[in-house]
């Protein structure tokens, strides 16, 4: 099969590799189309040390090629989607319900073989199927709306509460969405005008922020006298986790998202004087389905989120350019 390999860093390329091979409970998924997500991009970059060379890659869907001996509830053919983390089903986090915790856990993409080829090995009890309503592209997007679903889920109710957004990137763009359709009044903030613009047109915010141009905890209190109800910190960096902390209103709730690559330094008196609720959300735990039938819906919008298209043989280009920042660019998808 061909597939796009990481090789060092900056350098991917696309050759001829092994078919994987499937055990009795996997399944193999011929892939169609791949969502570069920030991780495939720190990993491009050299932020990890990983064996190589590697198939990255974990935003996807394809049809189903092969099914595995013990597998029974698949046939060639099925559309489908898969979660990404691999648990060991065993430990006390497994068994209450929280794989994502797992300490054994092996990441598609990372400690096995990822999604960036023609074909892909999957446990077949991390795969879901997804109506023809939603396109292939559409699906390879499943995967960051269940984080950003189980984000929202993990807060609780949420009508008519007022939520801070923070970072509109992909992922604060689902965010967005997913709490717009639970009935929150949604504020959107981020540095970059075309990304607030964006969310702001397609009416998945209420207003946003320009956090470079104005204060956010000024702008916040003019807008809600007493500070939001929740925050949702998207960007993994000290900067914004200070700022969630600061705009939350006392007794309120924090929800650190985004991935934080350094250590960060926070004035925690915010967290103690108003007594904060702070809780971190780890990728996503049972939250495909609910994910799915959003999108199967039209609850949320995932095509307007891919702004870059490219064929697996410019795979290579895909990953350079998915680096360098452009007003519009928002998700890239490389399908196959």
């Amino acid at each position: 099969m061909k597939a796009l390999i990481y090789t060092k860093p900056n350098t991917i390329i696309y050759r001829e590799t092994p078919l994987p091979k499937i055990k009795g409970d996997e399944v193999l998924i011929r892939i169609k189309s791949v969502g570069i997500c920030g991780t495939d991009l720190h990993i491009y970059r050299g932020g990890m040390e990983l064996p190589t060379p590697l198939i990255i890659g974990h935003e996807f869907s394809g049809v189903i090629w092969q099914v595995g001996s013990q597998v029974k509830k698949f046939k060639k053919g099925d559309r489908v989607v898969a979660e990404h983390v691999v648990s060991c089903g065993r430990c006390s986090y497994c068994v209450q319900g929280r794989p994502n915790l797992c300490a054994q856990a092996q990441v598609i993409g990372l400690h096995r073989s990822g999604a960036l080829a023609q074909y892909v090995a999957v446990p077949a009890s991390l795969v879901y199927p997804f109506p023809k309503s939603l396109s292939f592209e559409e699906a390879a997007l499943i995967e960051p709306l269940s984080i950003a679903y189980y984000a929202a889920q993990e807060i609780g109710f949420v009508l008519d509460k007022k939520v801070a957004v923070i970072g509109q990137g992909p992922i604060g763009l689902l965010v967005d969405q997913v709490l717009k359709a639970a009935g929150a009044h949604v504020i959107g903030i981020d540095i970059q005008d075309a990304r607030l613009q964006f969310a702001a047109r397609k009416k998945w915010v209420d207003k946003v922020i320009n956090s470079k141009k104005q204060n956010a905890a000024d702008a916040i209190r003019a807008f809600t006298k007493e500070g939001v109800d929740i925050t949702i910190e998207a960007v993994g960096q000290a900067a914004t986790a200070e700022m969630s902390l600061e705009i939350t209103r006392r007794h309120g709730t924090v929800v650190l998202l985004g991935v934080f690559e350094s250590p960060a330094s926070l004035n925690l008196m915010h967290l103690v004087k108003k007594e904060l609720t702070v809780r971190g959300s780890w990728t996503c735990a049972f939250a495909f389905p609910q994910s799915v039938e959003l999108a199967a819906q039209k609850k949320v919008d995932l095509m307007s989120l891919i702004s870059h298209r490219y064929s697996a043989s410019e795979g290579a280009r895909a990953f350079q350019e998915a680096l360098m920042y452009t007003e519009g660019r928002i998700k890239t998808i490389i399908n196959f």
